[in-house]
């Protein structure tokens, strides 16, 4: 007996039909899950779970969508919590379909509204595939931000407001936009209904009594021909089902080819940077940035990750994955119809059916090949996998970090995490799902299982070629009155905004921007200067259409009233909101002196800025104020194209004050060595100029330099002027002090990003102000759970990068105040280790080189173990024991 099931989630629709047993159920879904109303029953036929959890068994039989014949009628369908299990891939949900709040009838017999039973209808099945969005950036810029992380650029416009928004579906329900794996479908047709009922035969003519004979024989051909007319009507539907899927297929093909970005080649991965400030203040400008085969047996060989000096030197992958994952699902079963209503409601369902086409399937190594806390790459045959052991449980992840596509195996393993070498992203081994940051996509999960002592991964071909999966999101609905008000377009804005759909908010999201563009990747501008805006986007305006939140540009707030709950534009215009948050990151500081208005004095913060001193600076001489992370990083990229490039600061090295003389030393080398000048212990007096334009620039000693170009990157100052006198409390520097969940004092209106002051776990929560963009996205997502009233305090150690000519510095923790340094390797290579401490405690490390160290410290900074001084002073590992024992299952 064939039974199929076509799930349907435009329109707010989910219908069930069975070919043979005959009669639909269709539900209209709300923003929570619940089925609103019931058309018809599902006659004789039990409807699965379609949605399962991780943790669901093979023996419990949730192992994907499917039905199957049974007694129960109208049983509920759970989109659960956790992932769905699809092909031997696991995509997360955030949406709970309670099975409990659909009113099924009782009875195991369906029937109709008027009592009786429902005739057959004729449904086309559908069943979509997805198409992966297949563009990529062929290499990207691992780097972190200029000294503002999730910040607007300074000044306004007077040009019209631009918004990019998606209109609300009519119906009251909110529907559930799946993106499992970066996939981008069309919408669904319309379902179609037949509901022309079977043709009835009309009474018999014949004259006279019938003979006993006659009659059973007449019986006999009547059932043949009604079992006949059955059989001509699947077949037809299982046609019509199967040309409409490849229709479909094609269609959603095309829409995925037409709208791949554009690609972007960029060298070299650049990194992340932090300002130097006063002990409770810390900048960092981070940037974020087919076969067929029943079951393919693959040989697979552990693949070892090749050891070089620098190993960020991966191709980062900047694809936009999509938001609408549809599914539709056949099952084949064997048996007949009456055997199916006294099937055991406990007897174990049927494997769902693959696709084949995508699916590969091996063994991958023995148990006795990775100890507890091992984690080791295997090939698949049609690609790597990540295979991570705790205690006796395996798992199967993607290979890459999906902020810049980073060889996880080079990371750290702890306590249910993979940790990113690069730049500290975390993602869960059990789901897969991105736990800390920086990036905005989780990385996929494959079904694991173990026998005989053999682990065997099944995985979809797509996902291996994908690092990214978009976790699944909620549409608006315009039963909410709830509105989200952010107020910048940094990453903190971004994550805030997508956290609250994923974890099923369905009010009104509005982001308002004071740029003319998406949000984007920031840090890229100070190592990739030619970079456009839309190369560098952290979505695309597809995807902010989707998710329904509306993007406004050029919108400069000037006040935020509390008492009527609304903020005010420069452009005369008011936005209301139930909950708002301020994310407005900082201006660059502008120094007193005379000549700063000159042409060709520049302050890098936007796209525009750094395309113009890209264009400008060639075959130029260019002076650098600052010798902060922003000036060194553009130093670094101007070298091999002006003139010269001099460097103007009153400290004594570079990063002095974060990275201290000895490793300042090490950087400041690398850059003279590619011809870089620098003027340090003296500040800047004047620029100079004729017709306009700057021509030179005069130091405080009253050295004169030739200066066609002049950049400032002296750091920047909060840009909150607009809340003074709002009621929002700022401190005397213009930081907002806000709690653990990001909330200022006033209980609708949160602050995060650049402009906070929050509390930090590893200080014992005393009060900081961190400039990371890694921290801007902590802050995004704690601020969403915050405005859903679900308690999770912020808990991220700091970690920020930073990539000048190729070499990468990698930081963690939490450095001001340090009394010495400790330096572990050669500086001179270089290839080191450096561990700040305070006390006896180590309280941050910066390495080069050197990896997987800052990964590991962060790990145990994470878990709340302190390493001792004494434990680094002998040798740079002296405290990995402490990190091995947590690694280990208890």
């Amino acid at each position: 007996m064939l039974l199929r099931i076509a799930l349907r989630f435009s329109g707010e629709v989910v219908v069930y039909e069975s070919l043979i047993l005959g009669g639909t159920v269709s539900f209209m879904i709300d923003g929570e899950g619940r089925a609103l109303n019931k058309s018809r029953s599902l006659r004789g036929a039990r409807v699965v779970p379609v949605y399962s959890k991780w943790w669901d068994s093979p023996a419990q039989g949730h192992t994907g969508p499917y039905i199957t014949a049974g007694t129960t009628t109208g049983e509920s369908v759970k989109k659960r919590s956790g992932s769905k299990k699809s092909n031997g891939v696991e995509a997360r949900t955030s949406k709970t379909f309670d099975p409990d709040t659909i009113n099924s009838p009782q009875s195991g017999k369906a029937e109709n509204g008027n009592g009786q039973s429902p005739t057959r209808t004729s449904l086309p099945v559908t069943k979509e595939e997805p198409t992966k969005d297949t563009s990529a950036e062929d290499s990207a810029v691992n780097s972190e931000q200029s000294p503002t992380d999730n910040k607007q650029s300074e000044g306004s416009s007077d040009t019209p407001q631009e918004s990019v928004t998606e209109t609300v579906e009519k119906s009251d329900s909110s529907q559930v936009v799946n993106s499992e794996e970066n996939t981008q479908q069309t919408s669904d047709p319309p379902v179609e209904e037949d509901n022309t009922e079977e043709e009835q035969k009309p009474e018999s003519t014949t004259q006279g009594p019938l003979e006993e004979e006659d009659l059973d024989e007449k019986i006999q051909k009547e059932a043949e021909e009604s079992q006949k007319e059955a059989e001509d009507l699947k077949e037809n539907q299982i046609e019509e089902s199967e040309e409409l899927v490849t229709k479909e297929e094609e269609s959603a093909l095309e829409k995925d080819t037409s709208e791949e970005p554009p690609k972007e080649s960029l060298e070299e991965p650049a990194e992340d940077h932090i300002e130097e400030q006063p002990e409770d203040q810390i900048e960092d400008h981070t940037e974020e940035p087919a076969q067929n085969t029943v079951e393919e047996e693959v040989t697979a060989e552990e693949t070892k990750p090749e050891q070089t000096e620098d190993s960020d030197k991966e191709e980062p992958d900047n694809r936009t994955g999509e938001l609408v994952q549809q599914a539709a699902v056949s099952v084949e079963s064997e048996q007949n119809p009456e055997e199916s209503v006294d099937k055991p409601e406990d007897e174990p369902e049927p494997e769902p059916e693959e696709d084949m086409a995508d699916t590969v399937s091996g063994m991958v190594c023995n148990e006795s090949d990775l100890k507890d806390g091992d984690m080791k790459e295997f090939d698949l045959g049609e690609g790597k996998v990540l295979i991570v052991r705790e205690g006796s449980e395996f798992y199967a992840l993607g290979t890459k970090c999906s902020h810049y596509g980073a060889p996880l195996v080079n990371g750290s393993h702890c306590k249910g995490r993979v940790r990113c070498p690069w730049h500290g992203a975390c993602f869960s081994v059990k789901t897969g799902d991105i736990e800390d940051f920086p990036g905005l996509d989780s990385i996929p999960k494959f079904k694991v299982e173990v026998d005989g002592g053999k682990v065997k991964v099944t995985a979809k071909k797509s996902a291996l070629a994908d690092p990214k999966v978009q976790r699944t999101m909620c549409k608006a609905s315009k039963s909410s009155d709830k509105k989200v008000l952010i107020i910048g377009g940094g990453p903190s804005s971004v994550k805030c905004a997508e956290t609250l759909r994923q974890e099923g908010f369905t009010g009104e999201i509005t982001i308002a921007t004071q740029e003319n563009n998406l949000p984007y990747d920031r840090p890229k501008l100070s190592k990739a200067m030619d970079i456009t805006a839309d190369k560098i986007a952290l979505r695309n305006a597809d995807f902010y259409s989707k998710a329904d939140i509306t993007i406004l540009k050029q919108k400069q707030a000037t006040a935020v009233d509390v008492s009527n709950k609304t903020v005010t534009f420069q452009d005369g215009s008011s936005v209301p909101y139930t909950s708002l948050v301020i994310a407005t990151g900082g201006r660059p500081r502008m120094l007193p002196i005379p000549g700063t208005d000159l042409q060709n004095v520049y302050q890098l913060r936007t796209p525009e800025d750094a395309n113009q001193i890209a264009e400008r600076a060639a075959g130029k001489n260019v002076v650098i104020i600052g010798s902060s992370f922003i000036g060194m990083e553009v130093a670094s990229a101007l070298a091999g194209t002006a003139t010269s490039v001099s460097v103007v600061d009153i400290i004594k090295v570079p990063f002095q004050l974060v990275l201290g003389e000895k490793v300042g030393s090490v950087l400041q080398k690398m850059h003279e060595d590619n011809g870089v000048k620098f003027y340090f212990e003296r500040g800047i007096k004047e620029f100079v100029g004729s017709d306009g334009k700057v021509t030179e620039a005069v130091l405080s000693d009253d050295t004169r330099l030739p200066a066609d170009l002049c950049i400032m990157g002296v750091g920047v100052v909060p840009a909150t002027d607009f809340i003074k006198g709002s009621g929002v409390e700022m401190t005397d520097r213009g930081f907002l002090p806000v709690n653990k969940m990001m909330q200022t004092n006033q209980p609708d209106v949160y602050a995060t990003g650049d402009i906070v002051e929050f509390p930090l776990f590893s200080v014992g929560d005393k009060n900081v102000n961190i400039q990371h963009w890694q921290m801007a996205h902590a802050h995004g997502k704690t601020a969403a759970l915050g405005i859903l009233g679900k308690d999770e305090p912020i808990r991220s150690v700091p970690f920020f990068w930073t990539v000048q000519y190729k070499k990468s510095i990698r930081y963690t923790g939490y450095g001001p105040g340090y009394d010495d340094i400790i330096v572990h390797g050669d500086l001179e290579a270089p290839k080191f280790i450096a561990y700040y401490t305070k006390g006896d405690e180590v309280i941050a490390a910066a390495s080069l080189n050197f990896d997987p160290y800052v990964a590991r410290l962060a790990d145990l900074m994470l878990a709340g173990e302190k390493v001792l001084k004494s434990e680094v002073q002998l040798s740079a590992d002296g405290w990995m024991s402490k990190f091995e024992k947590l690694t280990i299952k208890a």
